[in-house]
């Protein structure tokens, strides 16, 4: 596996991050230890977790914290593997009030050190926004911890674009160098609007302007739910085929009724003409070459003009095939498009 430099960092991670928000909800101890050894020994380094993973559950700590700081120590991989981690997510049970501030911050910061067993945190999102918040207090806030040594690097996630430039243009003032990674939901499949899977309104959906802006400026994208839930591998599952004149607004109406395979949520999110066009490019690209889909759509992030390095979770160690495929899968050098229907040919 070929590492990556981490814009505007000295990490070297790999191309693929591992996604752990199921550890402790759907995948247990014994589970999760079984996922994080596979994913090391086929050369992944890169973790991604949070101190609310887990939380949603009544009576539930940080369980995937918990779980990946157990892990680094019983398998001496710690400082060997590179964790990041995210605070300032709101709370549940007051959802309505900002934890993005310093006492925030520094609690969950706090709490995520001492589970995961560091000193200094390798990289540390700021999981929520508050728009009412000035950019200028954020930058001093991350500045700070880094001050002190308690983080390395910093990134935001779930920060629309016109946020994004208020950050950047306190770095600039201030001689820093520019913002290193953003996490939004992004993949190949198209999200209808007001559909998204999950109703969380501070959710981020990435977006044609965010697109524009990372050519621009060369930040990083960490990209979660980057597999749409698996949603083009489901239809595939169902044996759904179809041809290019069939598919229209009425087929698509008939079609929704009909299959029972997917949630009502998927559908709502992801029952779309692109999609399904998308569907069709990739079943064609599977043909070709003999990867998986959930490979191939992975692999539309390696050939963007900016880095990119999906987030991606399974649920046992079997799924990490397709994942580690899609470091493998060369697609032609022109960089794929935003737009969800262009998806280029294998090289």
């Amino acid at each position: 596996m070929k590492y990556i430099q981490l814009n505007n960092t000295e990490l070297n991670i790999s191309p693929i991050c591992l996604g752990t928000a199921g550890f402790g909800d759907k995948s247990d101890l014994e589970k999760s230890f079984e996922i994080l050894n596979a994913f090391v020994w086929a050369g992944g380094n890169f973790i991604d977790t949070a101190n609310v993973y887990c939380k949603w559950l009544k009576g539930h700590g940080n369980c995937s914290e918990q779980i990946i700081g157990k892990w680094l120590k019983e398998s001496g991989m710690q400082g060997k593997v590179i964790v990041a981690t995210k605070g300032a997510h709101y709370s549940f049970e007051d959802p309505g009030r900002s934890r993005v501030n310093k006492e925030d911050i520094r609690m969950d910061l706090d709490e995520s050190c001492r589970t995961l067993g560091k000193d200094e945190m390798d990289f540390y999102w700021l999981h929520r926004d508050d728009p009412e918040k000035p950019a200028e207090e954020i930058v001093d806030i991350l500045e700070e911890l880094k001050k002190e040594g308690r983080i390395r690097y910093y990134g935001f996630s779930n920060y629309r674009t016109e946020r994004l430039k208020e950050i950047a243009q306190c770095l600039r003032e201030r001689n820093l160098s520019g913002i290193t990674a953003v996490s939004n939901q992004w993949s190949l499949a198209g999200i209808n609007p007001g559909g998204n899977t999950n109703p969380d309104p501070t959710l981020v959906e990435f977006s044609r302007e965010e697109y524009q802006w990372h050519c621009e400026t060369g930040a990083a994208a960490v990209p979660f739910s980057s597999t749409a839930m698996g949603f083009f591998s489901k239809l595939q599952k169902m044996g759904l085929s179809f041809t290019d004149a069939e598919v229209d607004a009425s087929w698509m109406r008939e079609k929704e009724t009909q299959i029972t395979g997917l949630s009502e949520s998927m559908k709502r999110s992801y029952w779309n003409e692109t999609n399904f066009r998308t569907y069709q490019k990739l079943l064609k690209l599977q043909k070709e070459t003999g990867h998986s889909l959930q490979a191939l759509s992975l692999a539309y992030f390696f050939h963007q003009p900016f880095q990119t390095v999906p987030v991606t979770g399974v649920s046992n160690p079997s799924q990490l095939k397709d994942v580690l495929d899609a470091c493998e899968i060369d697609l032609a050098p022109e960089p794929v498009s935003y737009t969800h229907l262009t998806l280029p040919t294998i090289a």
